[in-house]
């Protein structure tokens, strides 16, 4: 049901598909060893490369954590594998600095190898204002630093001088959802099955009450339509 954006970047190297996180100038040969697996490690310096996805309407679809692109129109990234679905990061570059969200899984393992970095895959609004440009190849190498914040902190063009606030504490609460047939944790918000109302995972079970992107403990830290 969720099509997962950034693990499809194996195919750079497999088939004729849309060239996730590659650059016009490198070819399609550069990379082998893809098989759809994202590294959740985080480099301790922050260090990654900036590649971008989303920005023709053929890209717009629901990402694994059950957002949409939205054709690149928002702040959103991918590595949801190291950061968790619905998470803030800082990217920074240039001296300048966007918060985005972390929606998607990837990219693959083989792109991070080719490129010689970890790399976060992200909005064309993303590397546009860091480095005026829509379309990031992993073979152009733009390095960029990153930091984790609160999940309450706006998305978008922000003060790269300004203190930023740690994420925190996960919550040890869980609930179950059969509509997904998984343990979902608090701040999850899913649209049930058996009668589509949407509901929130909180310390008191799962809460009905979720309006847009927000539900009766606040945002939704990850969104699951039906």
């Amino acid at each position: 049901m969720k099509r997962l954006f950034a693990a499809s970047i194996c195919l750079v190297a497999c088939s004729s598909a849309p060239n996730w996180g590659d650059s016009s100038s490198s070819t399609t040969s550069d990379l082998s060893g893809c098989h759809g697996n994202a590294s959740s490690s985080a480099p301790s310096s922050g260090e990654y490369y900036l590649t971008s996805f989303g920005f023709t309407s053929s890209d717009d679809g629901i990402m694994s954590c059950g957002e949409y692109t939205k054709n690149g129109s928002w702040y959103y990234a991918a590595s949801r594998q190291r950061f968790g679905c619905g998470s803030r990061i800082q990217i920074e570059a240039n001296g300048k600095c966007v918060v985005a969200e972390t929606d998607d899984y990837g990219p693959d393992v083989c792109v991070e190898n080719a490129a010689g970095r970890p790399i976060i895959d992200a909005s064309p609004l993303v590397s546009e204002h860091l480095f005026g440009v829509k379309s990031a190849g992993w073979s152009a190498r733009y390095a960029i630093h990153v930091t984790q914040l609160s999940d309450s902190t706006p998305l978008g063009p922000c003060d790269s001088n300004t203190t930023t606030q740690p994420p925190p504490q996960q919550s040890d609460v869980t609930c179950y959802s059969h509509t997904l047939g998984q343990d979902e944790p608090e701040g999850t918000c899913v649209q049930s099955a058996s009668d589509q109302i949407w509901y929130q995972c909180t310390a008191s079970g799962w809460e009905s009450g979720v309006d847009g992107d927000n539900g009766p403990i606040g945002a939704c830290t990850a969104e699951y339509p039906l």
